[in-house]
């Protein structure tokens, strides 16, 4: 529970902050919401707001995606969604899209745009970091260095970023 609270306060930086001022899904007709088999993983741990809140729109399945904690594999759940939902339950990396934290190999952690959104996203494909909301890229930065606080949450985001570094090598 003391998880679902944090992820809870987290969300609440994402309330009246968006990527821009305008509605980017007037941009590509709401991409990714489109609900086609596609989902956002959880950061560890926020499955349990999902356990709390128990919405009818998303569902949480095991994904294949692991990482090493304490000397055990832990499985990164999705979240899939129908393509609709209320928009104050999104997961963090629905709030975030399409910036994600990424851990440097210098172990600092950063935001970068994500290289997976450049398919869906207008403003991946086109913008640079510091063409997004200023406010936007501060409060994602705030949730995820107080998230990469937790070792937990560290190490999911140290084995996130070397899965991110497949994508980023095309990009």
């Amino acid at each position: 529970m003391k998880s679902a609270y944090v992820y809870l306060q987290l969300y609440k930086l994402f309330d009246d902050v968006t990527p821009i001022k305008a509605d980017c899904g007037l941009l590509c007709g709401s991409a990714c919401c489109k609900g086609d088999d596609a989902g956002m993983f959880l950061f560890p741990g926020e499955e349990a707001v999902y356990k709390l809140l128990e919405p009818d729109w998303i569902r949480i399945e095991p994904t294949d995606f692991t990482y090493e904690f304490n000397g055990r594999r832990h499985t990164v759940n999705i979240a899939m969604c129908s393509g609709t939902c209320d928009r104050f339950e999104r997961p963090l990396a629905c709030r975030i899209f399409p910036l994600t934290p990424y851990i440097g190999r210098d172990g600092a952690m950063d935001i970068i745009i994500d290289p997976r959104a450049r398919g869906v996203c207008r403003l991946a494909q086109g913008f640079k970091l510091e063409d997004f909301s200023p406010l936007f890229i501060k409060n994602v930065r705030r949730a995820f260095l107080l998230l990469s606080k937790n070792p937990r949450i560290y190490a999911f985001l140290k084995e996130y970023s070397s899965y991110l570094d497949e994508f980023l090598r095309f990009f």
